[in-house]
């Protein structure tokens, strides 16, 4: 039998938890999902609610560990596609800027490479969840990588995805880092 990972019974962010405590090893160890989370507004993040397509849901996940790089955030989006320039318009208030003096200081910033973004788009049974990453070759604009599956999708594509997210998305175990 292929391993799925549950993926088609995760309709949600506290779901999704679940699995990444579970399945891939993340130290989330929380009560729920609102502890593990800090909430940000469209604004903030220079976007309208009328330009997406209706209102978006976006969650920082707070630091599983000390010194992580990573920012994770959480997207929930009406739209049942994830709309690449709402993500680049994130990217953009989110990353780290050439020049000090445009980096924010009320919050946090990353390297591009160090964002992922976790998006819940469409609703009911048309839910879909995806993980999104910008990867940035020298000299280039970032380019949009995407995983994503829904309840429509296959046990064999949940099962490939599955095994994408254990090889790329496991927790280093205690002791290593991503360079061991």
């Amino acid at each position: 039998m292929l391993d799925t990972g549950k993926l088609d019974r995760i309709t949600n962010f506290p779901a999704l938890l679940t699995y990444l405590e579970d399945e891939l090893g993340w130290p989330i160890n929380a009560n729920s999902f609102d502890d593990l989370t800090y909430d940000y507004t469209a604004a903030e993040l220079g976007l309208q609610d009328d330009a997406i397509g209706g209102a978006i849901e976006i969650k920082q996940m707070r630091p599983l560990t000390a010194n992580q790089p990573w920012g994770i955030f959480f997207l929930g989006l009406p739209q049942k596609t994830l709309p690449v320039t709402v993500l680049r318009r994130i990217l953009g208030k989110l990353a780290v800027k050439k020049r000090a003096s445009n980096n924010p200081a009320d919050r946090a910033a990353f390297n591009k490479s160090d964002l992922l973004f976790i998006a819940a788009t469409g609703a009911g049974s048309e839910r879909r969840l995806a993980f999104a990453h910008f990867h940035e070759e020298e000299g280039d604009a970032p380019v949009l990588k995407v995983l994503g599956w829904d309840a429509d999708d296959t046990v064999r594509k949940l099962s490939a995805t599955n095994a994408t997210l254990k090889r790329c998305l496991e927790w280093p175990e205690k002791g290593t880092s991503e360079a061991d």
